[in-house]
């Protein structure tokens, strides 16, 4: 009996079974996002394994090096937060990111997209790391119209994000963003943020 076989066989059912573990039934309003190709090859969902173990969570899992980033995220409109300070925060956990991950956040203005915006690109979560927290705090203006957040991650790897929380926070919190313009299509958006609980 071959047991090298035997072996890689087993540990390919062992693969198999950890990468059937991600549901890609998002929970409204979240949404897969991203840039080619890695938004058409990685997987965006819920870890189906975690949820049984009374973790909601999002989880993005790419299985090969790939350009571009896949995301997870929601959008509202900015009216009831206008002339505030926001903070996006999770816990984040992550498995073996040879690229890059983080939470982010967008507020956008009439005429300006991306008028305010963090990726934690310049804090970004790799390798493999435990469950810890993360925030990006921007400002939203007196002109916002939408704001968008959610995770993301470029390179092969996993990330998870769980304990979901949007907040309107006071003026000592520290910023974390920059302005950062970037196009975006017209959406209709719904007043507040959705489903931080991850429920389906």
């Amino acid at each position: 009996m071959n047991y090298k076989v035997l072996a890689a066989a087993g540990l390919i059912a062992v693969v198999t079974a950890q990468a059937g573990a991600v549901d890609e039934s998002l929970p409204a309003p979240w949404v897969k996002d991203g840039a080619s190709p890695a938004v058409e090859q990685c997987v965006a969902g819920i870890d189906t394994e975690l949820e049984r173990q009374g973790t909601p969570n999002l989880t993005l899992r790419c299985d090969t090096a790939v350009e571009g980033f896949v995301s997870v995220a929601q959008s509202f409109a900015a009216s009831d937060y206008r002339s505030k300070r926001v903070r996006f925060s999770a816990l984040v956990k992550s498995e073996s990111i040879e690229g890059w991950g983080g939470l982010w956040m967008r507020v956008d203005e009439e005429g300006r997209p991306g008028a305010s915006f963090d990726n934690m690109h310049d804090r970004a979560i790799e390798g493999t790391t435990d469950w810890t927290p993360y925030s990006v705090v921007l400002d939203a203006s007196p002109d916002a119209q939408g704001i968008a957040f959610g995770t993301l991650m470029s390179g092969k790897g996993q990330l998870w994000i769980s304990n979901v929380r949007f907040e309107v926070v006071g003026p000592d919190e520290p910023l974390t963003g920059r302005v950062m313009a970037r196009e975006r299509g017209n959406l209709e958006l719904s007043r507040k943020p959705a489903n931080l609980e991850l429920a389906r």
